[in-house]
């Protein structure tokens, strides 16, 4: 046991391995930073390409042929990749957080290859998909294979995955503040000191990429003016909307789900072959909701259609986007779901702005707003979609009106019971995985929790706590001291337990502790 605590303690405390960690952190910056946005410009590429095929198409039977013909391609091709890895399949976050969860070991090289191909498949079929979720895979693979090159411990590999997960984000939005934070309230639901550093250091390097390849400007370049005060009112009418459009929305996406798992004998070919083809219809009658959304945000930029062209936008691409996902093809709903919220600010504003006699250019205000809000009602990550939002559009100056919205549309579908999508997929994933679960050799994985306010346990020794029988409380820090965890050991409010876990027991293991500690 000795022997175990000084291994421990210098895993938490020693300099050289916080160095040597942080030396990684650069290079999954890098390797990360370089894949992701290779996918990003393939996906860019991909989109043009399709756009300008159907531009030369012009009703020519010949040529719309030819694309039906490719668009059956593009499906078996996508079928036939996806049963070569099936991993690579969806948005990809509900598979790194089932992988940091210890419920997958995802082969890194075959998903990282099988994502970007799938994606830019996808992209050239026009499905209503973002990028941004299979960036998230892309760069905790990356950061997987970091760690795999190091042959690092369980516990490192994690967190390098972790780190990779940021900069996806980080890459994909030009946000690396929005990254770190998004692995920390979506995936790590916990608050790692380590880990952010090293995220940090990752997410500034592969941001300086993408800067390099993309340009320094940011994601959105709306004009930003300020909501009247006497106007406030308003942004609790409009939470409320996102809170209850937030719920249909991941409500239909469950259902959608369930509704493909119900048509009987439906092979991967088949499935994928007529969702490719739907799209090649949807694309050739009205272009502008294919894709994950890019030209429908380029349109708001240009000029703000009319009301009854963004009610008909939105209700569009609403059904396409859920359509599209929910049949398992590679890619995300991150990018449709900012789409979504920014027609839903654009119809709000075009509808209340004339009523309230407020300036019509306080509808991109309503927009980047929105597009926060929507983002919380169906991620539950409110603090991500603030962030997120302040640096695409480079402002900080609707903060406090993006706080009044995100807290309203986080309590609706909250109080309505609905689960945040993200969990969702994962509950979803990990059942249908649950028999597939293989054992890896023995090792251990460390595991940090921050005891909450509302823990049930504070002032309560640890061998009174219960703590699954197969993990072992082996340090705390406190008040920045590193305490060796003994039996008779109170926990405090505040305090960084350590505990540490076997790697086949980690993924239930995990959970009854995040239920102890979070006193549910």
């Amino acid at each position: 046991m000795k022997e175990v605590q000084n291994t421990l303690k210098s895993i938490v405390e020693n300099p050289r391995h916080i160095f040597k960690l942080t030396v990684q952190g650069v290079l999954v910056g890098i390797f990360s930073g370089l894949m992701v946005c290779l996918y990003r410009f393939l996906l860019n590429g991909s989109e043009d390409i399709l756009r300008g095929y159907l531009k030369i198409i012009n009703g020519n039977i010949f040529y719309i042929a030819l694309f039906f013909i490719f668009l059956i391609i593009l499906g078996l091709l996508t079928a036939y990749l996806m049963r070569w890895e099936k991993d690579a399949m969806g948005s990809g976050i509900p598979q790194v957080n089932a992988e940091t969860k210890g419920f997958m070991d995802v082969n890194w090289y075959k998903t990282l290859f099988a994502k970007i191909v799938g994606g830019v498949f996808t992209a050239l079929g026009g499905l209503s998909l973002g990028p941004e979720g299979p960036s998230v895979q892309i760069g905790a693979m990356a950061g997987k294979g970091v760690s795999k090159l190091f042959k690092e411990s369980k516990t490192d590999e994690l967190r390098l995955i972790l780190v990779g997960s940021a900069v996806g984000i980080t890459a994909a939005f030009n946000a690396p503040l929005a990254g770190v934070v998004f692995i920390l309230e979506e995936i790590n639901h916990g608050f790692d000191k380590t880990l952010v550093f090293i995220a940090l250091v990752s997410a500034i390097v592969s941001d300086f990429i993408s800067k390099i390849i993309f340009g320094q400007s940011t994601v959105l370049s709306f004009p930003i003016s300020n909501i009247p005060l006497s106007s406030y009112w308003l942004l609790i009418v409009l939470g409320l909307v996102l809170g209850l459009l937030g719920y249909a929305y991941n409500v239909g996406m469950i259902k959608a789900e369930d509704l493909w798992a119900k048509i009987p004998k439906l092979s991967l070919e088949v499935k994928f072959v007529s969702v490719f083809l739907v799209s090649g219809v949807i694309a050739l009658i009205i272009p502008e909701i294919s894709c994950g959304g890019h030209y429908m945000m380029g349109m708001l930029d240009v000029a703000v259609p009319s009301l009854g062209l963004l009610l008909l936008y939105f209700a569009l691409k609403y059904i396409f986007s859920i359509f599209s996902f929910s049949s398992g093809a590679p890619g995300g709903i991150f990018l449709p779901i900012l789409v979504l919220g920014a027609y839903i600010g654009a119809i709000f504003a075009s509808f209340f702005i004339p009523i309230c006699g407020l300036e019509n250019v306080l509808i991109y205000k309503f927009i980047i707003i929105s597009m926060a809000g929507f983002f919380t009602a169906t991620v539950r990550s409110p603090i991500t979609g603030i962030v997120l939002l302040s640096e695409m559009s480079g402002s900080t100056e609707s903060l406090v009106a993006m706080l009044i919205v995100c807290l309203i549309a986080y309590v609706v579908p909250t109080l309505l019971g609905n689960e945040p999508i993200y969990e969702a997929l994962l509950d979803r994933l990990l059942k249908r995985r649950q028999e597939e679960f293989t054992p890896e050799p023995s090792r251990h994985v460390l595991s940090e929790y921050i005891v909450p306010l509302e823990c049930k346990y504070i002032g309560v020794e640890i061998e009174n706590i219960p703590f699954p029988k197969n993990s072992i409380v082996v340090s705390v820090i406190r008040n920045g001291s590193y305490v060796i965890a003994q039996s008779d050991f109170k926990i405090n409010y505040g305090d960084q337990i350590h505990i540490l876990t076997d790697v086949n027991d980690f993924p239930y293991a995990n959970r009854e502790i995040e239920e102890i500690i979070n006193g549910r």
